[in-house]
């Protein structure tokens, strides 16, 4: 008769422990899926908010300098909410930092789960440019 002590080879708690080693790994790394999920979507709101910011200055400052757009105050965009996230508004204060020039502040701001959700961009203009 055989003797089972001396023979080798993978046991039934053996491969039990190895399954829930591995589940265990599984379930940690699926954990992280709506934590990046949920940072990859705020990094595009903020790319694309940054890019509608940076639309609208430039656009202001093709304007001429005694445009509409370019009159001091809040102003609002038309299209309004812009791609149905977005919203996009600027300021315009006269003759800051010095006199004969317009400081135009572009803020973005986008439907999220916190309380960073704007971008604003600041540019300034004089009526030579």
């Amino acid at each position: 008769m055989p003797s089972y002590e001396s023979q080798k080879g993978i046991g039934l708690i053996e491969v039990v422990i190895a399954i829930l080693i591995f589940g265990l790994g599984i379930t940690a790394a699926l954990r992280t899926v709506p934590d990046s999920n949920r940072a990859a979507m705020r990094a595009q709101n903020l790319t694309m908010a940054t890019n509608l910011a940076q639309e609208k200055i430039e656009g202001l400052m093709g304007a001429p300098f005694a445009d509409a757009d370019l009159a001091a105050g809040s102003h609002v965009d038309a299209g309004n909410p812009l791609g149905r996230i977005y919203t996009r508004t600027w300021t315009v204060t006269d003759n800051v930092p010095i006199p004969d020039m317009k400081q135009v502040v572009v803020t973005v701001t986008f439907l999220g789960a916190g309380n960073d959700n704007a971008v604003s961009l600041t540019t300034y203009l004089t009526p030579r440019r």
